[in-house]
């Protein structure tokens, strides 16, 4: 955190409380004077009412307004510090993100810049044309230097600088769920995740740090994943590689049978300090992000139980959709039924009585047709 940036939010306080104390006293002073300029009249007498004095312009009875005039010329000044110190540091992480993409991608953003402005701290970015993948998008979030609220959190809170990145691959790589965090996230994560809380378990593995959780489904989709290298990056020094998920299933439970199976490559890189050292690890991270991409598409071959294990596993999870849909198919026929027997009663309604006679006798033979076929259709 830059000095500047902590000697401001000191600064900012320190005047937030001088204008409480300023107030405080203000109030005090009022409080005394109104009571000084009140006595007790004698009981016969009527109590003569004061004059008002003139107040004194001198600076210390506007010691509060003085105040909150630096407060906010204090905020502003912070707002536009920060704002450009964000766009110096989107400059300087722009180059090697713009030419990780360009070599991997054929459409990079507008074709006019990479990166493109969210908020004062949030920069996106989009990519497609590339193989093994439909498209990527990127959120690079940086620390809220120009709101000192949100810097406090971030703060307190120990929020780092961080790309995260979504790889929607191609509908025919194999489809499995498997996840590497931080061990301080895991239990929210297979709390709050469906897929992983559905299908993947807590493995171990000698090759991963202490530090993160290995979440599989499946133990040959696994290893071949780890032979990839990944076990190295995440195993190496200051692993800037926070978090990595490859899932088929939806992260969150769906809430009817009409949701998309899409499979992601999910990756949360955290961004260094900008030295030529942190730009070149978090460069290479974020092309062995897009290398497992190809490693995916290209090297993870499930042997034929493997995938008839994971479908099953999805019917048995999918069944109460499935018996969504058919409840809803049923329901849609039953009304098309309904549509058409209200339509033919108000045709009868316009027959003459003879003609009306003659269908309603159709009718109760077409009726009694029904039941017998339903009897029928019990005794088999």
């Amino acid at each position: 955190m830059s000095r500047v940036i902590t000697a401001s939010l000191l600064a900012l306080g320190w005047v937030v409380l001088l204008a409480a104390r300023a107030a405080g006293d203000e109030l005090e002073a009022a409080a005394g004077a109104m009571s000084a300029s009140m006595p007790a009249a004698p009981a016969t007498e009527a109590p003569e009412k004061p004059e008002a004095a003139a107040p004194e312009l001198t600076l210390a009875n506007y010691k509060m307004e003085v105040l909150m005039i630096a407060a906010a010329a204090g905020l502003v000044a912070n707002y536009f510090y920060g704002s450009r110190k964000n766009a110096e540091l989107a400059s300087v992480w722009e180059r090697p993100i713009a030419d990780v993409l360009q070599a991997n991608f054929s459409t990079v953003g507008d074709g006019s810049r990479t990166l493109e402005w969210d908020s004062a701290a949030d920069l996106l970015f989009y990519a497609s044309g590339r193989r093994h993948c439909k498209y990527a998008q990127g959120h690079l979030m940086l620390t809220a230097r120009q709101d000192p609220i949100a810097l406090i959190n971030d703060l307190t809170a120990n929020n780092q600088e961080k790309l995260q990145i979504e790889v929607v691959l191609n509908d025919d790589v194999a489809g499995f769920v498997f996840a590497v965090v931080p061990r301080k996230r895991s239990k929210a994560v297979n709390r709050d995740r469906y897929d992983i809380s559905t299908f993947a378990k807590v493995a171990a593995n000698d090759k991963l740090p202490s530090g993160v959780v290995l979440f599989s489904e499946n133990a040959d989709a696994t290893g071949q994943l780890l032979e990839s290298g990944l076990d190295k990056v995440l195993a190496s020094e200051n692993c800037l590689l926070q978090e990595i998920f490859v899932s088929d299933s939806p992260a969150e439970k769906p809430e009817s049978h009409e949701f998309k199976h899409v499979k992601r490559l999910l990756a949360t890189i955290r961004v260094p300090g900008a030295t030529e050292a942190g730009i070149k690890e978090f460069r290479e991270v974020l092309e062995f992000v897009f290398y497992l991409v190809d490693y995916i598409g290209e090297a993870v071959r499930l042997r034929p139980e493997s995938t008839k294990k994971l479908a099953k596993a999805r019917d048995e999870a999918f069944k109460e959709f499935a018996r969504m849909a058919e409840q809803e198919k049923q329901e849609a026929l039953a009304k098309v039924l309904a549509d058409k027997r209200r339509a033919e009663l108000e045709e009868v309604e316009k027959m003459s009585p003879d003609q009306r006679r003659k269908w309603e006798e159709k009718d109760r033979k077409r009726q009694l047709k029904k039941e017998q076929n339903k009897r029928t259709r019990r005794v088999k």
